[in-house]
């Protein structure tokens, strides 16, 4: 899969195309970058989907962006960071919930896409635990 990167594309935008190809998967773009398998502090969030990628950039530059379905989730993060100065995360839905994938850097976006669509068969039900205090 091929992305172009410009620096009048929006961040919604560029989130769209890649959830196009990873339905299950989403791109989370953050003001300062974090390390490998280590997740990022929700304050540098950038929540504005529609900001342009070039603002975000101390150095505005547009190209491609090769992303395979075999490359690892920290390499596909890495690439945005050393390609363009951008700073993202791969966040992987799980049920009705979005989660950070930190710790499964190592999975493939391939794989992190299974597993994401794996999570919506399963359907979890509140069990109350059971209450001590009314046992003889």
């Amino acid at each position: 899969m091929k992305i172009h990167i410009s620096t009048d594309k929006t961040i919604a935008k560029l989130q769209e195309e890649f959830s196009a190809r990873y339905p299950y998967l989403k791109l989370v773009f953050f003001s300062k970058p974090h390390k490998a398998y280590k997740g990022s502090h929700a304050k540098f969030l950038i929540a504005d989907g529609d900001k342009t990628l070039g603002s975000m950039e101390k150095q505005p530059k547009s190209g491609d962006l090769y992303i395979e379905a075999n490359m690892p989730t920290w390499q596909l993060e890495r690439l945005f960071e050393q390609e363009f100065g951008l700073h993202v995360q791969v966040f992987r839905k799980s049920g009705n919930t979005w989660l950070e994938t930190s710790v499964t850097d190592d999975l493939t976006l391939e794989e992190q896409n299974v597993k994401g669509k794996a999570s919506e068969r399963h359907h979890f039900e509140f069990i109350d635990p059971l209450d001590y205090r009314e046992q003889d």
